[in-house]
């Protein structure tokens, strides 16, 4: 029952000698951040659980008073200013919108069409030298033919989805040589 007498009597002060403690913590802290202050006093005073009997009331609401002063500072200074948040919100996002990620999976389906054109053998040495780890020369061993011949095989793959997909060829010809040695 001594909290709720303390409780009381500091709402009391508080109510009884407003216009006094605003004005000093105005000239410590400014106006606004007084008001402030005294409204998170008298929060804190509603909402706590026990007090303990406090000999000063004018001294402990001034005190009570800076202690929520400083906190509100502490959490405006953690805040982001207006402009660091809009600037945060204007930042572009890479990842592809609805649109594009649309236009890649017909593109794929469009793909996917083309490599069913090519034979078996056409269709493995594709996928295996694009998705796959084995090398040009891996692919002529394991079908019996020479590197010439897999190259011819991925320029016909390529040259299809190429036109399927009514774009210039992704890969280029002119480029670094398939070396005849093993690993090159």
């Amino acid at each position: 029952m001594m909290s709720e007498t303390t409780r009381s009597l500091l709402m009391r002060t508080l109510l009884a000698g407003h216009a006094s403690l605003r004005s000093r913590l105005a000239r410590k802290l400014g106006p606004d951040l007084a008001d402030d202050a005294l409204q998170e006093t008298w929060i804190r005073l509603e909402t706590r659980g026990t007090l303990a009997p406090v000999q000063n009331p004018d001294a402990y609401l001034f005190r009570a008073a800076l202690n929520a002063a400083s906190n509100l500072v502490k959490r405006d200074e953690r805040r982001l200013s207006h402009l660091e948040v809009e600037a945060l919100l204007n930042v572009a996002d890479d990842a592809p919108g609805p649109s594009a990620i649309a236009e890649d999976r017909a593109s794929l389906a469009v793909v996917e069409r083309a490599l069913a054109e090519l034979s078996e053998r056409q269709r493995t040495i594709f996928e295996e030298a694009f998705l796959g780890d084995a090398t040009h020369h891996d692919l002529a061993a394991r079908f019996g033919i020479s590197v010439r011949m897999i190259q011819k095989e991925l320029k016909h793959g390529v040259d299809l989805c190429a036109r399927r997909l009514q774009r210039e060829k992704v890969v280029r010809y002119g480029g670094p040589r398939v070396s005849d040695k093993k690993d090159a």
